[in-house]
C-alpha cells in the first residue's frame, strides 16, 4: 500500500516507471483518490491493463512516453519546448519543491511525477493556479499525442478530469463569494 493519500500524490505513482506494485497502486488509486471522474479514468486503465506481465508494462510505459516526445511526462517541455523560458521554468519548479520539502528523485522538476506531489502540497488555491497555468495546457497536448490504444490515455484523462473539476468548483465558489 502507498503511504500517500492526496489524490494527485496517487496519481504521481501511477506516471512513474513500472514496477511490481502499480497494479496495487492503480487500485489504491481508484478506491481513494480523485473523485467520480478520476475514479472511472483509474478504473478504465486498471481493466486496459489487464495480466500483462512487468516486462510488457515496462515496455508500454516506454512506447508511451520516452519513444515520442510529444508524450514526454516533463511538462516544461509541452510548454516552452527547448527555449530559454523551460529553464527559468525548472528553476522555479525546483525552488518550489524545495520550499515544500520534496526530493527531487532522478526526473527533472517539471516531470509530472514530480509536479503532483507538489501542487498535493501547495495550499488549495496555489495548486489549482499551477494547475490551470502550467499542467492543464500540457496534459491537453500529451492527450491528443497518445495513440487511443495506450492504457495510459485513461490515467491522463482521470488527471484532466480531476485538475477541470477543481478548476470548475473553485468558479464556482468564487461566483458565489463575489456576487
Amino acid at each position: 500500500m502507498l503511504n500517500t493519500t492526496h489524490p494527485l500524490e496517487l496519481l504521481a505513482r501511477l506516471f512513474s516507471y513500472p514496477d511490481e506494485g502499480l497494479l496495487a497502486a492503480v487500485k489504491e488509486a481508484h478506491e481513494h483518490g480523485g473523485g467520480e471522474a478520476a475514479g472511472v479514468g483509474t478504473g478504465a486503465f486498471l481493466a486496459a491493463m489487464g495480466e500483462r506481465t512487468l516486462p510488457e508494462l515496462e515496455e508500454l510505459y516506454i512506447q508511451a512516453f520516452d519513444m515520442n516526445p510529444d508524450v514526454c511526462l516533463d511538462i516544461g517541455w509541452h510548454l516552452f519546448g527547448e527555449d530559454y523560458a523551460r529553464g527559468e521554468f525548472l528553476v522555479k519548479v525546483r525552488q518550489e519543491l524545495r520550499k515544500y520539502g520534496l526530493e527531487e528523485k532522478g526526473e527533472l522538476p517539471d516531470h509530472i511525477t514530480c509536479i503532483l506531489p507538489l501542487m498535493a502540497r501547495m495550499p488549495e488555491e496555489e495548486s489549482r493556479q499551477f494547475g490551470e497555468t502550467f499542467l492543464l495546457p500540457a496534459l491537453r497536448k500529451i492527450e491528443k499525442a497518445i495513440g487511443e490504444e495506450n492504457p495510459y490515455r485513461h490515467l491522463l484523462a482521470a488527471l484532466g478530469r480531476r485538475l477541470a473539476d477543481s478548476t470548475q468548483t473553485a468558479s464556482r465558489t468564487e461566483g458565489i463569494i463575489h456576487d
